[in-house]
């Protein structure tokens, strides 16, 4: 190759006209440009060739650098991309998965379990193998044995239903739902599962009732110190889940006792000039709930009237009226006071 061919090809290579087959023949002439001998190439033309490639090779060489950091880039992006979608789905699934429910599965492995849902909008009673009834609310879901086990007679419980339950002691009964275990002999209650709105909640009509926490409700084992205390409850009472911890307190309708086991009584709610004192031992007596007094001022005080054909609290609204009081709920009791 002469020099005037020789420039007209280098002059091709910076404008970009040259095909890849000289573009490649310049490249590899420039890295070994020390090592090569063109004898008719003044020294002047060789350092202007060497400079114009170089530059020329830069400026070309800038765009695939570029590319290629993409290209490198991109194959990482990807996997960090993967890792977080896994991450959320996991964090989804982790967050949508009902542990409680497959340990209760779990613990009844080779029984022959039923699933029913109420899906009307009117309540549905299902009979258990026992005997046992369950009144379910609509949208609520039973998971139940077609049989029993020998010893332990155990149903899991999304929504809110209310139990009727056989009396068997050598056989307890356990409700299990997403929070809280439930642990009868026989009797009736309610059990509500948590809702965003609402927490868990036990109430009982009739009987008694121990509600623990459940350990299984999540993946990882809470420590004895994290998990809520077991309470008793008897009827017109209620437990309340939230954040570990369970709170006693009284059903909204308090029924009385009577009602609830459905026998006869002495009872009477009519009331004339009887002192508030005997009014409120009445009521205690009827309804199971602790009543009383802030002060003997109170106790003093007599009442007239008929409050036979209405509920506990409006009963307290009438009294404590007319004795220009009020009265508050204090844990699974209440009290009476005409302080402000």
């Amino acid at each position: 190759m002469n020099q005037k061919s020789f420039y007209d090809l280098l002059n091709r290579y910076e404008n970009g006209n040259c095909t890849e087959a000289e573009k490649l023949w310049v490249d590899k002439w420039y890295h070994h440009l020390n090592n090569r001998d063109f004898k008719d190439l003044s020294a002047t033309a060789l350092d202007e060739m060497q400079t114009n490639t170089w530059l020329n090779i830069n400026s070309i060489e800038r765009k695939p650098t570029q590319v290629l950091k993409v290209k490198r880039l991109w194959p990482k992006f990807v996997v960090a991309a993967a890792i977080l979608v896994a991450f959320l789905i996991g964090g989804l699934y982790l967050t949508n998965y009902n542990h409680a429910q497959q340990s209760f599965i779990d613990e009844n492995e080779g029984l022959n379990l039923i699933s029913k849902t109420n899906e009307s909008d009117s309540s549905m009673i299902i009979t258990l193998s026992d005997e046992s009834k369950v009144t379910l609310k609509p949208q609520a879901n039973i998971i139940y044995p077609k049989v029993f086990a020998a010893h332990k007679r155990m149903v899991y419980l999304k929504g809110s239903a209310f139990f009727s339950v056989s009396k068997n002691p050598k056989r307890p009964f356990y409700v299990y739902n997403q929070k809280l275990v439930v642990r009868v002999l026989g009797t009736s209650f309610w059990v509500k599962s948590s809702t965003d709105q609402l927490p868990a909640q036990v109430a009982v009509r009739t009987g008694k009732v121990q509600v623990r926490e459940n350990e299984k409700s999540a993946l990882f084992t809470f420590s004895e110190e994290k998990l809520a205390k077991p309470i008793l409850l008897t009827p017109n009472q209620k437990g309340i889940f939230a954040d570990h911890n369970l709170k006693k307190t009284l059903v909204s309708k308090p029924i009385p006792l009577a009602e609830a086991y459905n026998v006869p009584t002495s009872l009477s709610y009519n009331f004339k000039e009887e002192s508030i004192k005997d009014i409120f031992s009445t009521l205690s007596e009827a309804y199971g709930i602790e009543i009383r007094s802030d002060n003997e001022q109170i106790s003093n005080y007599t009442f007239t009237g008929d409050l036979s054909k209405k509920g506990l609290y409006e009963q307290l609204d009438l009294i404590c009226g007319s004795i220009s009081s009020k009265y508050y709920i204090q844990g699974t009791s209440i009290l009476v006071s005409n302080k402000n």
